[in-house]
């Protein structure tokens, strides 16, 4: 496979959806790079409401996860999109008027009620309109095309952040809902309903992912996985300004490694990923990725110079292959495990999961790793080999027991 098969999605529907995703790249990236500034500048808020609005936000999505995504099962998936979409750019568009606490916290628990209708809808939409063969591939396209999109709208924003006025600040969230606009209107242009399936009526009462045990226990374990973007993000970071003799400016180098191999290599990770049996592999690889790459951390703490910033470049492509293997096994077992009829409520309890981790993981593990002078990175480690060697079975438990009328294929 040529690099441009890795880069270039297929024509049709798996182009128009890495457009889409593109498009809303650049959006979310202009307006996240520069938020922290709009939100004390323009809002008027201290850094502690900050923190405090996020995490009143993330328990909103805990609590009214699974009934709002299940509204892409009432009302298929594309409208869901549409109406997810279509709040988030009048949300944007309401920014400028925010001042104070009470206002922002209104608007950020808003933004992630609407964007988990959104989001449920266009993972429902696409596990429905491609078929399993190719659906992880054209979600790897979308992801390595929404770094690309991340990366022109960090850029904008690093503009405005240099203008450093007070229009500056207002086009954040303008720019991102004229983004978000234009988005929607790629979006219409999608085939309406699924690819040749007929969409089956979702079944009144109660909410029966809650009763599905072994796709619960998949969704524990994919969130545990999915600590490694804390510690990408702020764990690595922290540690290396405490404890290592690393320059400061090699987080930025790591940082750009890290987006060059999603970027680049993101396609080429998901092959065998489309079944659930290579999906279970594919966690099991994320999870001995990332174990291996906590001690690798430590060791950082015990070099110096030049050898320190290579362990660090090691650590990386560790955390960074962990990536890139959770997110392909899980969007399969996301799309495969859920009953047909209840995918936009199974897909709300797989971020119910997402969510709870980002809440616990980054104060749990800088306090492991940072505060503890090293050894709890052994810990974090022990976690991520026990998550990783749990995978298959899990996921065989998981598959034995789905509906009848989806068979599963043999995990080896």
């Amino acid at each position: 496979m040529g690099v441009r098969e890795n880069l270039v999605p297929p024509a049709g529907l798996p182009r128009a959806y890495a457009l889409v995703s593109l498009i809303f790249g650049i959006g979310i990236g202009t307006f996240s790079t520069g938020s922290a500034v709009f939100f004390t500048r323009v809002v008027g808020l201290a850094p502690h409401e900050i923190g405090i609005g996020l995490s009143a936000a993330a328990g909103a999505v805990l609590v009214c996860s699974v009934p709002l995504s299940a509204l892409a099962d009432r009302w298929g998936p594309r409208t869901a999109w549409l109406v997810g979409v279509a709040g988030s750019a009048a949300g944007f568009l309401l920014w400028p008027f925010a001042r104070g606490f009470v206002s922002f916290l209104a608007m950020i628990v808003f933004f992630e009620l609407v964007n988990g209708i959104g989001q449920a809808g266009r993972n429902v939409y696409l596990i429905e309109a491609v078929e399993p063969e190719t659906r992880v591939r054209t979600q790897a396209f979308a992801r390595s095309w929404l770094n690309v999109g991340w990366s022109v709208g960090a850029g904008l924003a690093a503009v405005a952040l240099a203008i450093d006025t007070h229009a500056a600040y207002l086009a954040l969230p303008l720019a991102n809902a004229v983004v978000l606009l234009v988005n929607l209107l790629l979006i219409l242009r999608l085939p309406a309903g699924p690819a040749g399936r007929s969409r089956q009526q979702r079944p009144a009462g109660q909410r029966h992912v809650f009763t599905d045990r072994p796709f619960l226990a998949v969704t524990v374990l994919c969130a545990v996985l999915l600590a490694y973007g804390t510690i990408e993000l702020e764990v690595v970071p922290l540690w290396l300004l405490t404890h290592t003799d690393a320059p400061k400016w090699w987080i930025g180098v790591l940082t750009l490694i890290n987006t060059l191999m999603a970027t680049t290599l993101q396609v080429w990770m998901t092959r065998g990923a489309h079944t659930l049996g290579g999906a279970a592999r594919a966690l099991r690889l994320g999870g001995l990725a990332a174990a291996l790459g906590c001690p690798v951390v430590y060791l950082a703490g015990a070099t110096s110079g030049l050898v320190t910033m290579a362990v660090f470049v090691a650590a990386t492509v560790l955390f960074t292959l962990s990536e890139m293997w959770q997110s392909a096994g899980s969007w399969t077992l996301a799309a495969e495990l859920p009953p047909a009829e209840r995918r936009g409520e199974y897909f709300g309890a797989f971020r119910m999961g997402n969510s709870a981790i980002q809440m616990v993981a980054p104060a749990s593990l800088i306090a492991l790793a940072v505060t503890t002078g090293g050894w709890g990175w052994l810990l974090i480690g022990g976690v991520f080999l026990a998550a990783g060697t749990a995978a298959v079975p899990v996921v065989g438990w998981a598959a034995r027991l789905r509906t009848p009328a989806e068979p599963a294929p043999a995990l080896t």
